[in-house]
């Protein structure tokens, strides 16, 4: 009986244990965070700089990659890009470049959001690879 008793809650304790794991996100394969500059007013847009801090959650380095400042909600619009980026498998990387957003994009950075960025590079096979960066 109190074997049993045991032998139960040792396998509840294991159960619950896999359920938890199981709902865990895996990482992203690119982290970071970012600072934004002083901004200068250019007409409706602002005019910024960011500085980017990635890391590479991967197993494998990247070398010649672009990371691109996308519109939140149309990735296929951009605002410019920060070219010639190489990180180690599991390093991090320090980036900056200017770009110019629509105002508005810029006040919802103030008020908390965070920009959309991807990166793209040649995976290991050649084949064309673009992961957005998880602030």
């Amino acid at each position: 009986m109190i074997f049993t008793r045991s032998l139960f809650l040792v396998l509840l304790v294991v159960l619950s244990s896999l359920a938890l794991s199981a709902g865990v996100a895996p990482e992203s394969e690119f982290t970071g965070a970012y600072t934004l500059g002083n901004p200068s007013a250019a007409g409706h847009d602002v005019q910024i700089s960011i500085s980017f801090s990635i890391a590479n959650n991967t197993s494998s380095g990247v070398n010649n990659a672009v990371l691109a400042l996308h519109e939140p909600q149309a990735a296929r619009i951009t605002y410019g890009e920060i070219t010639g980026i190489s990180i180690g498998a599991g390093g991090k990387v320090q980036v900056t470049g200017s770009f110019k957003v629509p105002r508005g994009l810029y006040e919802a950075w103030q008020k908390g959001s965070s920009p959309a960025a991807s990166i793209s590079y040649s995976d290991a096979d050649g084949n064309a690879t673009r992961a957005f960066i998880q602030f």
